[in-house]
């Protein structure tokens, strides 16, 4: 136990959320446990706000007691503060003309069309072989854009925040103009590497690259800012909120949370994390669908978790 801690990070999909993106009982009660023993609970989420906070049932939230803020949102591109929901302390960019470009490229890669498809059925009957790659784009705003006929089925389930399909997301990038957070791309796995090399190719070639790309899930790959992450947005929260990182604990389990692994005094990984995650972590917990987090709550953190 660390008596000391003052805040505490965690990841959502694949951490604090179990398999079926639900919030165990026992979760949101260590959850609503920390708020009441003044440590500062910051979800750090690839998500948006609304995202995050449409993952689970009114009812469960209502335990948790968390409304979203602070928080580390867009995988770091948007810090929250703790004064509410417009207490935006900072945002990351992708530089629209460099959107543009990865939409191009994007655009460019051709995907063999499988059934399951969104649109397949037509795209046989017209004796179509090749489809683009499925990817959104996520906006200021909140909004996300999904290239009309393709497929997220392979993340079905882990987002609920799609506002509406656009055929041309080049347009919605220049109506929105400062306002690109990322690309979020979704296949299936035995593609996604090659996509991954190619947009590294493409960022490899640039001189002063804009972006960066990873995975944020087995089946997510995502294009950030170049200075975006979620070790980045919280050494920001915390400078602003005056809490030494010795002080913190951050819990995680994919690629996208290795910087702000390294980052916290304390940090842990579940059971179920890959194993760049594994490797940045101090410590190994038991899996998201066995309350890692509140294991590893209950280890580190000198509160008394009442699960009755």
């Amino acid at each position: 136990m660390h008596p000391n801690i003052a805040c505490v990070f965690t990841d959502v999909d694949g951490t604090l959320a179990n398999s079926s993106n639900q919030l165990s009982l026992r979760n949101a009660k260590t959850m609503a446990k920390l708020m009441d023993s003044h440590i500062l609970l910051v979800p750090a989420t690839g998500r948006s706000k609304v995202g995050f906070l449409r993952m689970f049932t009114q009812d469960i939230m209502n335990v948790a007691k968390h409304h979203g803020f602070p928080g580390i949102f867009f995988n770091g591109a948007v810090v929250i503060g703790p004064n509410g929901p417009d207490d935006i302390l900072r945002t990351w960019t992708i530089p629209d003309n460099h959107g543009i470009q990865l939409c191009e490229l994007l655009d460019s890669i051709k995907i063999e069309w499988q059934p399951g498809d969104e649109g397949y059925e037509e795209a046989k009957s017209q004796g179509e072989t090749y489809r683009s790659v499925a990817y959104s784009v996520y906006l200021l705003n909140d909004l996300v854009h999904r290239v009309r006929g393709t497929s997220l089925k392979y993340v079905e389930g882990l987002s609920r925040e799609y506002s509406r399909k656009v055929d041309n997301v080049v347009d919605v990038i220049k109506e929105n103009p400062g306002q690109l957070l990322k690309f979020v791309i979704g296949e299936s796995r035995n593609v996604m590497e090659d996509i991954k090399n190619k947009v590294q190719n493409f960022l490899d070639e640039q001189a002063n690259p804009d972006a960066r790309v990873l995975f944020s899930h087995p089946l997510i790959l995502e294009i950030l800012p170049i200075d975006c992450s979620k070790g980045h947005a919280a050494d920001h929260l915390l400078k602003t909120l005056k809490i030494d990182p010795k002080d913190c604990l951050a819990i995680g389990d994919a690629e996208n949370d290795v910087e702000l692994l390294k980052y916290a005094g304390i940090s842990v990984a579940v059971e179920n994390a890959c194993q760049e995650a594994k490797d940045a972590a101090q410590y190994i917990v038991s899996s998201n669908d066995n309350d890692g987090f509140y294991e590893a709550i209950n280890k580190f953190c000198n509160v008394e978790i009442n699960l009755d």
